[in-house]
């Protein structure tokens, strides 16, 4: 005669093995979503790239500005148009008209590409904008800030053919802030940050460790922090700097 049901033990056995496949499973599974936000995030910088290929065909080669200061405006980011008046806003709610950017008109067909989606938000993260910002940080060297009308081009680096391996254009970019509510020193934060610069806790190393970067010959490849570099206030956000070693600032050959 068959017996109906199990025993508590049977149960208990049951539930324990359930309990280690899914101890098993659920690291398995973190780590397929984050090597797919990695390759989403390469791929939203090989897009970036193009736009930028395409914005230096139209411009002989120089660089946009990081930013332009024009006072009946507002203040141009290469990404965006902030106007006067939003930073008054506060943290979060600060307004960015897209369609102001320099690669704008190269990305416009583009969705979402500007935001990386390792990016943490929610928790100790503090957006500066309402709605999309922009992840990525460029190299400082090759985009600086200008005083005056937006049209102008300016002193930047002009990538050349040679040399441009190691010299990076775009990063994944975020810093820590302890200074603009509702971060504090007690409560530090992660937010946007808009460009990358040696030995300064500008890089984002959000991939598992790493930060993507794309290079001036055009290929993206993750890359670690130089040793020590993570900011202390908050080490767990992953923020710090490269190594010059394995990423360029300057490139040789620009003028």
């Amino acid at each position: 005669m068959l017996r109906s049901g199990v025993s508590l033990i049977e149960l208990l056995v049951v539930i324990a093995i359930a309990g280690v496949l899914v101890g098993l499973l659920v690291p398995a599974v973190v780590g397929a979503m984050e090597m797919a936000n990695q390759a989403a995030c390469a791929s939203n910088l090989h897009q970036i790239g193009l736009a930028t290929q395409l914005y230096l065909k139209d411009h002989d080669g120089w660089f946009f500005p990081l930013m332009t200061d024009e006072p009946a405006v507002g203040r141009y980011w290469y990404f965006g148009l902030e106007p006067n008046g939003s930073p008054a806003l506060g943290e979060g709610n600060r307004i960015l008209d897209r369609t102001k950017g320099k690669l704008y008109p190269y990305l416009q067909s583009a969705e979402s590409v500007e935001t990386c989606p390792s990016v943490p938000f929610g928790g100790p993260y503090k957006p500066k904008f309402k709605g999309q910002g922009w992840t990525y940080g460029i190299n400082r060297y090759l985009s600086s800030h200008q005083t005056g009308t937006s049209s102008g081009q300016g002193n930047y680096y002009w990538i050349r053919a040679s040399n441009t391996t190691r010299t990076a254009i775009f990063a994944d970019s975020a810093q820590i802030n302890t200074f603009q509510a509702p971060a504090s020193p007690e409560n530090p934060m992660v937010e946007d940050w808009y460009y990358i610069e040696p030995k300064r806790r500008y890089v984002h190393f959000r991939h598992r460790g790493k930060a993507n970067v794309l290079f001036a010959d055009w290929h993206v490849e993750a890359v670690g922090p130089a040793e020590g570099s993570i900011d202390p206030r908050l080490p767990e956000a992953m923020v710090g700097y490269f190594d010059e070693k394995d990423v360029r600032f300057r490139p040789r050959g620009g003028g």
